[in-house]
């Protein structure tokens, strides 16, 4: 695991303590059940410092040594809430809680869950050394294995506060980032003082977790959601990806937008770009001509309106679909003239037709007075034959 010694420095120096104390007499009569004011107390030393505390209970041993005033609090496991002053707090787990002096409305669930949380209020943990190191972060909810493990900072200015880690080491190197969300294991592993990001799916927005490189991600107001989406980002801002490994070239660029399983975000040629959009499956799709509008698509998926600067995008696109409209109203003219021409060209044809017939039809009436004429000409000549040779 990461940073083994600074992890359990506060745990040896703890159990030091305890090995100095644990032959001091216990209170009497010794912790076996119930006490005045509702407290129950079961193990070596437990509740050993209350005064007039009401409602507590304390299961183990060390388990709210040091609870003198407090009120409503639950410690179960060895050393659980050991320092405890204040109401309210919950810890189930070796070393729960351990270091928690005045904080109120803490729960810690797992071995050595908030382990050094000390005066600040409304944290949850929930798995082994969740929130380990928060001493001054409020409102964070951690669950699962070293989730916001190292988160930490300065309460005034909301460092360290108000995260969400669901994931073994969900936000693991978290310090001083705020307002952050992770679900899943390894999401948002790396970032430690970026705030207000947003990652959903195994090692989503998780730069080093893999690498182990120890690369600090500061970068704010991210979104990612799918499988290693924006995996590797370090220091840009305001990214987001949408898919099973969406931008994953994308480390220092802003406002960058990858929608597609592995998309990755940048652009073949310049590598990245802060500003741009990428979308898979969309070069070399096929479109509706009728319908389409002037929107260019580069190889890398990357869209734009190629050529124009801001302020002409909108009276182009206004003028090309006018184009359009103009080009669809004289496709539908020339289709009108088309079929006028149709009719004109088939009643043509009709009459052709008719003379062609009404043709042949003089032709041959033609030929039978040409024959008659032949005929007649014939029997005068035999006449005229005739009349010679009786002279």
């Amino acid at each position: 695991m990461k940073n083994q010694r600074s992890k359990y420095t506060s745990l040896f120096f703890a159990l030091g303590y305890f090995a100095f104390f644990s032959k001091i007499q216990a209170v009497l009569p010794p912790p076996d059940g119930g006490y005045p004011g509702e407290n129950t107390a079961e193990g070596q030393t437990a509740l050993f410092s209350l005064a007039t505390g009401t409602f507590n209970t304390g299961v183990g041993w060390f388990s709210l040594k040091s609870n003198v005033i407090g009120n409503f609090n639950t410690a179960t496991g060895a050393a659980a809430l050991f320092s405890t002053t204040a109401d309210e707090n919950t810890a189930t787990g070796a070393g729960a809680l351990f270091s928690n002096t005045e904080g109120e409305g803490n729960t810690a669930n797992g071995a050595f869950a908030l382990f050094n949380n000390r005066d600040h209020s409304f944290n949850t943990a929930d798995g082994f050394q969740a929130l380990f190191t928060n001493r001054t972060g409020q409102n964070n909810t951690a669950t699962g294995a070293q989730a916001l493990f190292f988160n930490d900072g300065d309460p005034t200015n909301n460092e360290g506060s108000f995260n969400s880690a669901f994931g073994d080491y969900a936000l693991f190197s978290n310090t001083t980032g705020y307002g952050n969300s992770a679900f899943g294991s390894g999401s948002l592993d790396s970032n430690n003082s970026g705030s207000y990001n947003t990652a959903c799916g195994f090692l989503a927005l998780g730069q080093s977790f893999n690498a182990g490189d120890g690369t600090i991600a500061t970068g704010n107001f991210n979104t990612a959601i799918g499988e290693r989406a924006l995996d590797n980002l370090t220091t840009g801002s305001v990214n987001t990806a949408l898919g099973a490994e969406a931008g994953y070239a994308v480390n220092t660029a802003n406002f960058v937008i990858c929608i597609g399983a592995d998309v990755p975000g940048i652009s073949s040629v310049v590598g990245e770009v802060d500003h741009s959009c990428y979308i898979g499956n969309i070069y070399n799709a096929p479109v509706d001509v009728n319908t389409a509008l002037p929107v260019f698509v580069d190889q890398d998926g990357k869209l734009g309106t190629q050529g124009f600067d801001g302020n002409k995008i909108a009276k182009r696109g206004l003028q090309d679909h006018r184009k359009i409209e103009e080009v669809q109203t004289r496709v539908a003219e020339l289709n009108c003239e088309v079929a006028t021409q149709d009719a004109t060209i088939a009643n043509q044809q009709k009459q052709i037709e008719v003379l062609t017939a009404r043709l042949k039809d003089q032709a041959e009436q033609i030929q039978k007075v040409s024959a008659e004429i032949e005929l007649n000409q014939q029997h005068s000549t035999l006449v005229r034959n005739d009349h010679s040779n009786k002279r």
